[in-house]
């Protein structure tokens, strides 16, 4: 049977030589070719051919890659195939994992034809590690180059990303510079007057929804940009929403500042961004036309710096304490986050929870009723103390013993048949050894071995059967152990905790309250 080979073939620049963003770039088809041809002359057989185009060495979420490994991990394929050892990872950690890792517990075979890289050659994985630095360190410097460039682009006052502000649209005759957008600038102009008027995030946010005014997302999509709002499918996703507001009215580039280097990635392999402090902004002053004159922004801030502390100082909790369900309460019917709120009420501050859809956008959700904390706080209490109370019930510990005997006894059959199998596998060879010293004939030999093939063949499948059932029982005895860890801590809580909380709790679901029971449905996602 010939080998099954999974090619792989990449490109990360943008390529110069497609007619079209859906054609496949000259040096794809290259590489294509090349590895094709190679299959031919080694008798392999080409399983598939996986391609990510656009896509650096170091991005371990390449959806042709993951593919591919996908493949391996199910033994799909015996040998995998690129042109280098750099089109399948510039990434010295994920060389590692798979080709000297991964690929050898699962028996595949890793080939690269320019750099003559190949984990069938023993002699061969220094050069390979060598070669994965040799990498590594390229992308490390092609990094700190292109951040380089970036910043000093920055320090000029040219702009970098792909998309401007809302509010303004990239020059056509210079990228880099921003020009008026009149209708999505006059709507910015309208949310400072409104707050400068008195009006909060929530109720200018539901203006704007009252007058069908599409939020930055939607009105980049009608200005025809490839911009993908990864949020579409949510009917709220299409409002405006307090946070936009909230955003909205403090980007100093509506007063004609280029404001650029708010945050950066952790290093060139870790993409997650994180925040940089005020005094290290890259912030250019009289860099295009202002849609915000000074004394309106000074107004506005004036505005801010006054209302801390009042009902308008919604992103913060206007007390000391840590709120055990913070993050974690959603709206069951439309899914958006749930808004903590509160009232004063004589000598006491009543919190509850309320739909932040039903707050930004009148009639796009039907759960109008707020729920009040404390009611909440109890359910989960409650909920979690059943749980913890259930999983430690004496019942349920008579199961997991049940489940340790199960293991023991299926552990036993697997001992007494790989014994029975050996003594076979040592029967069968003797049988060869007396048909070669002419104790049986030859058909003798062939209804003796036929025998012996067929249970063989019968072992092998139920030791096969057995290792799954293991893995199976295995799995579940960690997660019950992983779950009496978690739950232990909190047999006898009497108190809900933030740590409990979400330890324990994936969301807590709210749903509206039903005209006929006047109960409302509450679901609770268990981490466990």
């Amino acid at each position: 049977m010939r080998d099954l080979v999974d090619i792989y073939v990449r490109l990360s620049d943008e390529d110069r030589d497609k007619r079209c963003a859906a054609d496949e770039s000259e040096s794809i088809q290259n590489q294509k070719s090349m590895l094709i041809n190679y299959c031919i002359e080694q008798g392999w057989q080409i399983h598939n051919i996986y391609c990510d185009e656009d896509y650096s060495g170091a991005d371990k979420n390449r959806p042709a890659f993951n593919q591919m490994i996908k493949d391996c991990e199910e033994r799909k394929v015996d040998i995998v195939l690129c042109k280098t050892q750099s089109r399948f990872s510039r990434d010295m950690e994920v060389i590692e994992h798979y080709l000297h890792g991964k690929f050898l517990e699962w028996n595949i075979r890793f080939v690269s034809i320019v750099d003559n890289a190949d984990t069938a050659n023993k002699g061969n994985k220094k050069s390979r590690q060598i070669n994965g630095l040799v990498n590594e360190w390229y992308l490390e410097d092609l990094s700190d180059n292109i951040r380089r460039t970036l910043r000093h682009k920055k320090e000029k006052g040219e702009y970098c990303c792909p998309y401007a502000p809302y509010g303004y649209k990239l020059d056509p005759e210079d990228k880099h510079h921003f020009i008026v957008d009149v209708p999505a600038a006059n709507v910015v102009r309208s949310i400072f007057e409104m707050y400068r008027q008195g009006m909060g995030y929530i109720r200018i946010a539901k203006v704007l929804n009252e007058k069908q005014i599409p939020p930055p997302c939607v009105y980049k999509e009608m200005q025809g940009l490839n911009y993908r709002n990864p949020n579409a499918e949510r009917i709220t996703s299409r409002q405006w929403k307090d946070n936009t507001i909230y955003y909205i009215l403090r980007q100093e580039v509506y007063t004609g500042k280029m404001v650029q280097g708010k945050s950066k990635n952790v290093s060139y392999k870790n993409k997650k961004r994180i925040k940089l402090p005020k005094d290290q902004w890259i912030v250019i002053p009289d860099m295009h036309e202002p849609i915000i004159d000074e004394n309106l922004w000074n107004d506005v801030h004036e505005q801010m710096k006054s209302r801390i502390g009042t009902g308008d100082k919604q992103f913060k909790c206007s007390d000391s304490e840590i709120n055990p369900l913070r993050g974690i309460i959603f709206c069951k019917e439309c899914g958006a986050s749930m808004w903590r709120m509160s009232y004063q009420c004589a000598d006491k501050r009543y919190k509850y929870y309320r739909c932040r859809t039903v707050k930004n956008s009148e009639g796009l959700c039907g759960n109008v009723h707020s729920i009040r904390q404390l009611d909440l706080e109890n359910l989960i209490l409650r909920e979690a103390q059943r749980l913890s109370g259930f999983y430690f019930d004496e019942t349920q510990i008579n199961l997991q013993q049940k489940q340790s005997n199960s293991i023991s006894a299926i552990e036993d059959e697997q001992k007494q048949i790989e014994k029975k199998f050996s003594k076979l596998q040592n029967s069968s060879i003797q049988l060869y050894k007396d048909k070669l010293s002419g104790l049986i004939n030859d058909d003798q030999f062939k209804l003796l071995n036929d025998n012996f093939n067929e249970e063989i063949n019968r072992y092998n499948e139920r030791l096969e059967l057995i290792e799954k059932e293991l893995e199976r029982l295995s799995g579940e005895k960690q997660s019950k152990l992983s779950r009496e860890a978690i739950l232990s801590k909190y047999k006898n809580t009497e108190k809900l905790t933030f740590e409990l909380v979400h330890e324990l709790i994936e969301g807590v679901y709210v749903g509206e309250i039903n005209p006929k029971t006047k109960e409302r449905e509450i679901e609770i996602h268990w981490k466990l």
